[in-house]
């Protein structure tokens, strides 16, 4: 079994584990420091510790050590490292590390060297696309695809199939989060196409058949309902709900998206009990995110659908948790520096440089969260007026 594999059983079995097995690993020298920084990044990142993963991945990455080593694991770490970056509204840096790893992936003719060029591609594309560079975008997500479509008609193994749909499901998103929806329309059949010769392979487990094609069909779902679209919007959107979709992580979300989106606010607000119980399952902590993405949709579904009360004492609710909201972001980026500190084999500087950062994210919620404050308790007096004055 690679390294790699074995490390992901461990953490999946207990990620506390799968760290001291990695220490095990250090300390016998039987692994290159760089094969090192990435398992830890790997495990860091199933315990969602992005930003002590984030760092991993990087000390994986210097120099070019990990990439003589095992190109599959530099390219890996090198998707990792850029999609936390993208993540975190950086996509300049994104790109530069995508950027950097399509150059070697390119000159790489092997089929992973291949595969991995198409990935990074698209990874280029979709930066690209964050930073408004339309053209440059375009033509990445073209020889992406082509390049896609040519390794599946030559090789159509499972791997290769899973890479054609994630690659074309991004391309679907790199549209729609950045509102260029008749261009998205474009690509569905594109995307489609894709989607279709995933779920039809024997070896499509349904997870895997969730999480892309149930992707698909959910972007497919957004697209149609912002073209004014509506009976086939909520046709892709009940395919979606078939293959499970919303019962996923990320999927759960996105469902509160296109309801807004199809503006189906009774729906919407009917939802929130499995938004209460998700989150309590979860264990989703009085955040920034859990205000963002539980507490505002329900409260605009609440003041759409016409439920004022409800919608009022809602707004009371996030009022009163602003303190908290605070707190806990401030509390969970300085205990991500703090266990960064404590790494023998972090720099300092490093870690001053995440702290720094983590600082400036913490003011940047802080802001969004007055914005958000000040629009509730705005509503929440404009109401109060118009009762008093009935």
């Amino acid at each position: 079994m690679k390294l790699d594999s074995l490390v992901r059983v461990k953490m999946n079995a207990n990620p506390e584990d799968a760290l001291a097995y990695i220490d095990s690993l250090e300390e016998s020298g039987s692994v290159s420091n760089p094969v090192v920084c990435y398992c830890r990044g790997l495990v860091y990142n199933a315990m969602r510790q992005r930003t002590t993963s984030s760092l991993f991945f990087e000390k994986a990455l210097e120099g070019d050590e990990l990439q003589q080593e095992c190109p599959e694991l530099f390219y890996k770490a090198s998707d990792y490292l850029s999609t936390f970056l993208s993540n975190r509204e950086q996509n300049a840096e994104a790109l530069e590390v995508a950027n950097k790893y399509y150059e070697v992936a390119r000159l790489d003719e092997s089929p992973e060297g291949r595969q991995w060029t198409a990935i990074a591609l698209h990874a280029m594309g979709y930066y690209q696309m964050q930073l408004g560079m339309k053209e440059m975008a375009e033509r990445s997500f073209s020889m992406s695809y082509m390049a896609l479509s040519q390794i599946v008609q030559a090789d159509s193994s499972y791997n290769n199939l899973l890479s054609y749909a994630r690659v074309s499901v991004n391309i679907l998103d790199a549209y729609t989060t950045t509102g260029q929806y008749d261009d998205a329309m474009k690509w569905l059949p594109s995307a489609e196409v894709a989607a279709e010769r995933l779920a039809a392979s024997p070896e499509c487990v349904a997870a895997d058949r969730t999480k892309y094609v149930g992707a698909f069909a959910f972007q497919k779902a957004v697209v149609l309902a912002k073209l004014g679209s509506r009976n086939a919007a909520n046709e892709a959107y009940r395919m979606a709900q078939e293959l499970g979709y919303f019962n996923t992580v990320y999927g759960c979300i996105n469902q509160t998206h296109y309801l807004r989106t199809a503006e189906r606010w009774d729906d919407l607000a009917a939802l929130t009990p499995k938004l209460d119980s998700i989150a309590q399952v979860w264990q989703v902590p009085m955040s920034f995110y859990f205000l963002q993405e539980y507490m505002a949709p329900r409260f605009t579904a609440y003041l759409k659908s016409g439920r004022k009360e409800q919608a009022l004492e809602l707004a009371g609710q996030i009022v009163n948790a602003i303190d908290s909201v605070a707190l806990h972001e401030q509390n969970h980026e300085m205990q991500e520096i703090t266990a960064i500190a404590n790494r023998k084999d972090m720099e300092t500087d490093a870690a001053k440089q995440e702290a720094d950062l983590a600082y400036l994210w913490v003011k940047i919620l802080s802001i969004t969260l007055v914005l958000l404050i000040v629009g509730i308790i705005g509503y929440a007096v404009y109401q109060n007026f118009r009762s008093e004055n009935k």
